[in-house]
């Protein structure tokens, strides 16, 4: 199961070619030395932002067209051809699991998120904790319901069910497939902060800043191909329980 990666917006907005070394060249390199002795059965880490802008209210299917908007989606996507190129020449068996937005932690806070200075979820957190004076938010004046961008947020927990899912799938089968990872809902950044804010009972600091270059208006996924091959039900699929376990580690941290 290979889940390196560099991901920080800001950097690869600003780094691109940092980003295709690390995201593409090394990883290339890194599997066929796993081919060269013999170690054909791969999970790979994609994303959903490989899918670029879509239309708004759409869930995504692994059939939609790809069409990355910045280096990081870009990346992943030159090395997921890569793979699958090598599983039609039969050198290879893969399942490339694409990742919408990974949030919250292990529900008994034994393990969760240490840093990441671009994700939502532990950024509020921080704010909730003290740990950071306000929140900015990059950007509301997208065109969406509320002018912040649409994100469909999937439990940490969930997706490690859903990677051991496949390797047993994996394990028995000569199989090159691409699955979703998601719960087909859509939150804004707003929708977010409110329900941050009940689960507090106040109001945390917000700033509004620039639309940042890089972002994706709407990701939701359709998640039904999994679902349906694997009679999946995700446990927590509940954006409150996303943020309530978020919350419980970033606690532990202090």
């Amino acid at each position: 199961m290979h889940f390196a990666g560099f991901t920080k917006v800001g950097e690869y907005v600003k780094f691109p070619k940092k980003y295709y070394t690390n995201n593409f060249k090394k990883p290339k390199i890194f599997f066929d030395t796993c081919i060269k002795f013999g170690l054909t059965k791969i999970i790979f880490s994609s994303t959903g932002s490989v899918y670029g802008n879509v239309k708004y209210n759409n869930k995504i299917p692994e059939t939609e067209i790809t069409k990355p908007i910045n280096p990081y989606s870009n990346s992943k996507l030159k090395l997921e051809k890569h793979l699958t190129n090598l599983a039609d020449k039969k050198k290879i068996d893969i399942i490339i699991l694409r990742y919408f937005n990974v949030a919250g932690a292990d529900n008994l806070a034994r393990s969760g998120l240490i840093t990441n200075p671009d994700n939502l979820i532990k950024a509020i957190c921080e704010v909730a904790t003290g740990k950071r004076h306000k929140l900015i938010v990059n950007g509301n004046s997208y065109n969406t319901k509320d002018g912040t961008p649409i994100r469909d947020f999937i439990h940490v927990s969930d997706l490690s069910e859903m990677h051991v899912i496949a390797a047993k799938k994996l394990a028995k089968e000569n199989i090159c497939e691409i699955y979703n990872c998601g719960y087909g809902r859509g939150y804004s950044i707003k929708d977010v902060i409110k329900t941050m804010n009940k689960i507090l009972n106040k109001k945390i600091k917000v700033e509004y800043g620039k639309n940042r270059k890089g972002d994706a208006v709407y990701s939701v996924a359709s998640n039904k191909k999994f679902i349906r091959q694997f009679h999946w039900k995700p446990r927590f699929d509940n954006l409150n329980i996303i943020l309530k376990t978020a919350l419980k580690w970033e606690k532990k941290l202090i």
